[in-house]
């Protein structure tokens, strides 16, 4: 039970948000121990609102088949303010380069959590209020807090979105961890040297660099800096960064295997005006999901739901034979 404010008489009961009837509301909230004579002040309530098929949008959220408009927001099924914010950071920026004359932005899955949700919006549709939650992101190895501005500054200045001081701090924390990192390299030592530092691993003789050893559990930072103390002038948030991608390393290699062939699928792109019904080998269901969502790429056709290798298989040779 959480009160307003310290001037407030008013009591917020957390957790049960409701947009039952009044009648109702106040019945559920006499359930609750202490609050059988609880008087309702303010009821809970809902916000009912339409939204288009996501699936007409392009990766750009434009409006497919009305040239000159674009989508952000509850109106393509989402909920949330940081959904409606991304959306309308990338609504915006297509719209500036369309009057400009260029071609479309995309974000794709491998580079942003932005590029996974309008990838899910745009491939898959909804069928409740969108949320972005991170277990949606097959890539949230690469897709962390401390290497958003690593990922997505360079995006942003190609974009022409990133003013000259932002790229002057950005390009200085660039180079702080590539030197960070090849002083990790060229650090190394035996399980022996770990072990006259008090640090119990692996005794297999093997020599291994400072960014090798990070990946074991026993060594964390402070340790490591009692084998290498020259280390120590290493800033804290180029330290998280090295640690984690440390920590990872065997994971991350796998995954940007997954990351190159998710690109090269994606390269793969399928007419705008493609005729589903055209392709042969396709079942008539798989007809149907296909012209549903009419992905832009082959990629994005193996994120429809319900895709079956085989009609990717048709889809592939169909598309190569087009090219």
């Amino acid at each position: 039970l959480e009160p307003e404010g310290l001037d407030d008489t008013t009591i917020y009961p957390n957790g049960i948000s409701t947009s039952l009837p009044l009648a109702v509301q106040q019945a559920l909230l006499a359930t609750i121990p202490g609050l059988a004579r609880a008087r309702i002040v303010r009821p809970g309530y809902a916000i009912e609102y339409s939204h288009v098929d996501p699936r007409v949008l392009t990766p750009g959220l434009a409006v497919a088949a009305v040239p000159g408009l674009w989508l952000a927001g509850q109106i393509n099924g989402t909920t949330g303010y940081e959904e409606a914010a991304a959306q309308g950071l990338v609504a915006g920026l297509n719209a500036a380069r369309a009057a400009g004359g260029r071609d479309e932005a995309v974000f794709d899955r491998a580079s942003s959590y932005l590029g996974v949700m309008i990838d899910d919006l745009v491939t898959q549709g909804v069928s409740e209020p969108y949320r972005m939650f991170t277990s949606r992101a097959e890539y949230r190895l690469r897709l962390r807090a401390d290497n958003a501005d690593l990922r997505l500054t360079p995006v942003g200045d190609a974009l022409g979105l990133v003013g000259g001081t932002r790229r002057a701090v950005f390009e200085a924390r660039a180079r702080a961890l590539r030197a960070a990192r090849a002083r990790l390299d060229a650090a190394s030592a035996t399980p022996a040297r770990l072990a006259r530092a008090g640090i119990v691993s692996r005794q297999d003789g093997v020599a291994r660099s400072a960014f090798e050893w990070l990946r074991f559990p026993e060594v964390d930072w402070p340790a490591a800096l009692r084998v290498w103390p020259e280390l120590g002038d290493i800033a804290a948030s180029t330290v998280d960064t090295l640690v984690t991608d440390a920590r990872y390393a065997h994971y991350l290699v796998r995954q940007d295997d997954d990351i190159a062939r998710l690109r090269r699928d994606d390269a793969l792109t399928i007419a705008p005006d493609l005729d589903f019904d055209a392709v042969a080998g396709l079942s008539i269901e798989m007809r149907a999901r296909l012209t549903a969502a009419h992905p832009a790429s082959l990629g994005a056709a193996a994120r429809v739901p319900g895709i079956t290798p085989a009609a990717l298989t048709a889809l592939l040779g169909h598309t190569r034979r087009a090219a």
